[in-house]
């Protein structure tokens, strides 16, 4: 659990920043700056395993790596423009609720994981929940 939460302070903390780079900076040259810096730190944690670990058998995780990698420079891309142009309390949570609930319907069918009573519960109020921002961002209320 501890990663959860570290993880949501630090999306959290990625939000307000690529908020300020994309209203203070072009979206490319903000997403180019965030992308070569976020290099370093998964370089450095990837060195040590470099040669000692076999990708022989590994071809399907290798792939999905290169289209994660691909995703993850298109991402920052749209999300930045996004925040150039509209409302935090609006882009968030439609992105990230968004993300959240696709996320979790898609594993149920393809990666075949449960989703309990509350978590359906949880999600079908999220999904009404972005049901009602969308429609107050498209309507201007």
């Amino acid at each position: 659990m501890a990663y959860i939460f570290i993880s949501m302070v630090l999306f959290t903390a990625v939000i307000m920043a690529g908020t300020i780079a994309s209203r203070s900076l072009n979206a490319y040259i903000a997403v180019l700056i965030e992308n070569l810096v976020s290099i370093v730190i998964p370089l450095v944690l990837a060195i040590p395993f470099i040669g000692k670990v076999s990708i022989h058998n590994q071809k399907v995780g290798l792939l999905a790596a290169i289209v994660v990698g691909i995703l993850i420079a298109l991402y920052p891309i749209a999300l930045t423009k996004s925040y150039a142009v509209n409302k935090v309390g609006i882009v968030a949570p439609i992105v990230f609720g968004g993300g959240i609930f696709l996320s979790a319907i898609l594993s149920y069918f393809l990666l075949r994981e449960k989703i309990s009573l509350f978590q359906g519960i949880g999600l079908g109020l999220l999904g009404i929940a972005l049901i009602i921002i969308t429609y107050a961002r498209i309507t201007g209320r």
